[in-house]
């Protein structure tokens, strides 16, 4: 069985998305991390993905890689960042791409 790329996607205030063949992760931005001292991410979050979840995750992370129209060179404030594996991409801020990964990633959450 070959080895799936972890996925990772950072939003725009650089709360986290862990995503693993089994599970996503959210790891949230805390006070003393973030820019103004006082930004909250929430509560850390944990749930199980089936194989589809996360081939779909897979699939739509490795879109984000070819839609250079969607992209800019470098991480900004209000922009996402999608990994897959040693590849990374800038996605600009309120992009169809971006907001179709956040809806994903929260639906999944359930948030």
């Amino acid at each position: 069985m070959s080895q799936q790329p972890q996925l990772i996607y950072a939003d725009g205030s650089a709360n986290r998305y862990e995503i693993s063949i089994h599970e996503l992760k959210y790891i949230p931005v805390k006070p003393e991390e973030s820019s103004t001292g006082m930004y909250s991410g929430g509560e850390p979050a944990q749930v199980v993905l089936s194989k589809e979840q996360y081939n779909h995750l897979k699939n739509l992370f490795e879109t984000a890689l070819t839609r250079t129209d969607q992209q800019i060179p470098d991480r900004i404030k209000t922009s996402g960042l999608v990994v897959v594996g040693e590849k990374k991409v800038n996605l600009k801020a309120g992009s169809a791409l971006m907001l179709e990964v956040e809806s994903t990633l929260q639906n999944l959450l359930k948030r």
